[in-house]
């Protein structure tokens, strides 16, 4: 298995500290959200790969990642480009970890754990338990199968997920055909499972209050994260 993390956008709503970078190379307490990340996903995959669009020259120079993708068109499109670029690029089962947010490490043991027992035939995809309406949402049926996403009512996303090698082909079709949405478009249209994590185990960076709330929860002797 590889791991992505999708790091193409601006991230606007961070204001300021995202003038010169994206908002996984923002730095607090002495290291960057793509570094941790990178941490993260390390016992899990034989390799990650980063998504970069917005600022990637600067990302490049600065901070020398693995395995960069660059998407040139980052501002046409929605992240359903990002992992479109990430699974034309890499023939594996993906780890899928968007760019802003922090998990703790137990989820994705979890996460990988419950794939090896599907055998790789079903997509994973993270999500906090609780019917909300303030977040994209995932929704399922009886059977466990992913059937909805979007600003709908749902179990918000979690940001994280897997993308089976096995649903390669039929996902690049799906995503070549939404470029202007979201990527976990993909779910609903593949066979797909979710997983429910303890939003206490989660934590996403999309405005800069959340900086002080990530330090909070990285410091919290309950969590568990690289």
């Amino acid at each position: 298995m590889r791991g992505v993390i999708l790091a193409a956008g601006e991230g606007k709503r961070m204001g300021h500290h995202t003038d010169d970078v994206p908002k996984a190379f923002l730095e607090f307490d002495g290291r960057t959200l793509y570094d941790r990340q990178r941490g993260l996903l390390e016992p899990h995959v034989d390799g990650t790969s980063i998504v970069l669009g917005y600022h990637h020259d600067t990302v490049l120079e600065r901070y020398d990642p693995d395995d960069p993708i660059v998407l040139e068109d980052w501002d046409r499109y929605e992240n359903a480009a990002s992992l479109l670029c990430a699974l034309r690029h890499i023939d594996d089962d993906l780890l899928v970890l968007n760019g802003d947010i922090l998990v703790d490490e137990r989820e994705l043991g979890r996460l990988t754990e419950q794939f090896d027992a599907l055998r790789g035939h079903l997509n994973l995809v993270g999500c906090i338990p609780g019917l909300q309406h303030e977040e994209t949402a995932i929704r399922w049926n009886d059977s466990g199968r992913v059937t909805a996403y979007g600003l709908i009512e749902g179990h918000q996303h979690a940001g994280f997920g897997i993308v089976s090698r096995e649903h390669r082909t039929a996902a690049i079709e799906i995503l070549r055909a939404h470029l202007d949405d979201w990527y976990p478009c993909v779910y609903p249209r593949t066979p797909t499972q979710p997983l429910l994590i303890p939003d206490t185990r989660h934590v996403e960076v999309n405005r800069p209050a959340d900086l002080e709330r990530a330090r909070a929860w990285l410091a919290s002797e309950q969590i568990q994260c690289a």
